[in-house]
C-alpha cells in the first residue's frame, strides 16, 4: 500500500493520505458472478426540474389542487340539488351517515375538510411518482363525477 500525501484544506497542513484505496461501494456477494450486475444507477443525479424542496409547487401542480377542490365543490352542490329534488341519493355511506346526523352543513364541512387534507397530502408528495398518479387519479374522478352530474341535469333533466 503506497501512502499518498495531500494538503488538507482546512489547516493547509500536509497529511497522509489513509485511504486504502479500494473503493467501499463495491458489492460484496455470496452469489458468483454477480460482478456482471450493474453497480450503480444508471441515470445521473436528480431531475433538473427537481427543486429539492417539498414547499415549492409550480402552476400545474396548483392548477389540479384548485381543480379538485372546486370539482368536489360542485359535487357537493349539485349532489344537495338531487337530494332536495329527491332525484339521488348519496351512494357514499360515510357521507350519507353524516347528512342523515348533521344535515348540509355537516356535509359541505366534511366533504370540504377531506378533500382538502386529501389534496394536501397529494401536494406534499408531488415528487413522489405515486403522488403525481395520485393527482391525476382524483382529477379525473371528480370530472368523470361532474360530468355525470351534468348528464343528469341537461340531459335527463332531474333538477
Amino acid at each position: 500500500m503506497k501512502n499518498n500525501l495531500y494538503r488538507d484544506p482546512f489547516t493547509e497542513k500536509i497529511a497522509v493520505d489513509r485511504r486504502s484505496g479500494r473503493d467501499r461501494r463495491d458489492r460484496i456477494s455470496i452469489f458468483p458472478l454477480s460482478h456482471f450486475w450493474p453497480l450503480r444507477r444508471k441515470k445521473g443525479g436528480r431531475r433538473e426540474a427537481d427543486t429539492g424542496y417539498v414547499d415549492v409547487y409550480d402552476l400545474r401542480t396548483w392548477l389540479v389542487a384548485v381543480s379538485v377542490i372546486l370539482l368536489s365543490l360542485m359535487d357537493a352542490l349539485l349532489t344537495q340539488q338531487h337530494l332536495i329534488h329527491g332525484s339521488a341519493r348519496e351512494l357514499n355511506p360515510i357521507m350519507d351517515a353524516v347528512i342523515r346526523m348533521g344535515g348540509m352543513p355537516a356535509f359541505y364541512g366534511t366533504k370540504g375538510i377531506l378533500t382538502v387534507i386529501a389534496v394536501s397530502i397529494i401536494m406534499l408528495h408531488k415528487e413522489w411518482a405515486l403522488g403525481r398518479v395520485a393527482a391525476r387519479i382524483c382529477l379525473w374522478a371528480y370530472i368523470l363525477l361532474s360530468m355525470y352530474h351534468l348528464y343528469l341535469v341537461l340531459v335527463l333533466e332531474i333538477v
